[in-house]
């Protein structure tokens, strides 16, 4: 470093010289090569961590895509910021239950292998801002093979109700997932609509499960909406819930899928949500 005595004063960089001010003294310095180049991360062992978890992570967004397609019609109407990256965290994850494969080439199809594995999907929410344990607060639900039942739900008090809804749709979906091949059916059930100021009832959602048998994932919908005369406005996609409750690998067992039971029937009005 050197300090520059002259009648005026130099800021800036000329060639590869940096002048600045330090404490009132006009100094000069050369600029300092970059730590970091192309060839430098690509061939020096140093780097050799950091471009395995690079790639481990191309190879888990992949896979974090597909399982964002696969109840589509909720999660677009269900879902925060952080979505596409918690995703990508979960099946980065995943993958690291595979100890078969060495860094960078980790599988989630080796991962979800392990009972550990498959067990961190579960709970996994499309928006955190509204958990299910945060809009269902009193634990009343169960999930029973292919149903989702809340009974003796007052709907008043036992949902967590965002400030403007006025009514609740509820859905369940079940999807079977081939994770080999990246393909995957979803079956979503009969919605169910509901007024914040119905009495007690018993909410059963149910839905008949995908004939392939790969890898079930069951998931809940809860979406809240606001009545406007006649109309019925759907709020944000930040108010409502969808979660991820439930699955059955088949792989690791030999027992055939029990029949879903019949779809409970609804004379509720038509809920404000699509799930075509």
């Amino acid at each position: 470093m050197a300090i520059v005595e002259a009648p005026f004063k130099i800021k800036g960089t000329i060639d590869d010289i940096n002048f600045f001010m330090n404490n009132e003294i006009n100094r000069a310095r050369k600029k300092a090569e970059s730590a970091m180049t192309s060839e430098k991360y690509w061939k020096e062992p140093n780097y050799h961590g950091v471009r395995m978890q690079g790639k481990q992570m191309g190879l888990c967004s992949k896979t974090s895509k597909i399982f964002r397609l696969i109840t589509h019609a909720f999660n677009s109407n269900a879902k925060d910021g952080s979505y596409a990256g918690r995703a990508n965290a979960l099946f980065l994850n995943i993958a690291k239950e595979d100890h078969k494969n060495v860094r960078g080439s980790r599988l989630v199809t080796e991962g979800i292998k392990t009972k550990y594995g498959r067990e961190l999907l579960l709970g996994f929410e499309s928006n955190k801002l509204r958990p299910l344990s945060l809009v269902l607060p009193s634990k009343k639900w169960e999930r029973n093979d292919n149903s989702f039942t809340i009974p003796k739900c007052l709907l008043e008090t036992d949902i967590n109700w965002p400030e403007e809804a006025t009514h609740v749709t509820f859905n369940l979906a079940i999807a079977n997932w081939n994770i080999e091949t990246n393909q995957f059916t979803t079956n979503y059930g009969a919605p169910q609509f509901f007024s914040k100021t119905d009495t007690k009832q018993e909410i059963t959602l149910t839905v008949a499960p995908p004939k392939e048998e790969d890898l079930h994932l069951t998931f809940v919908f809860i979406g809240f909406s606001k009545q406007l005369g006649s109309r019925h406005i759907p709020l944000h996609r930040k108010n409502n819930t969808a979660t991820l409750i439930g699955y059955r690998y088949f792989p690791l067992q030999s027992d055939e899928s029990p029949a879903a039971p019949d779809e409970t029937p609804t004379e509720n009005l038509a809920p404000p949500f699509s799930f075509a």
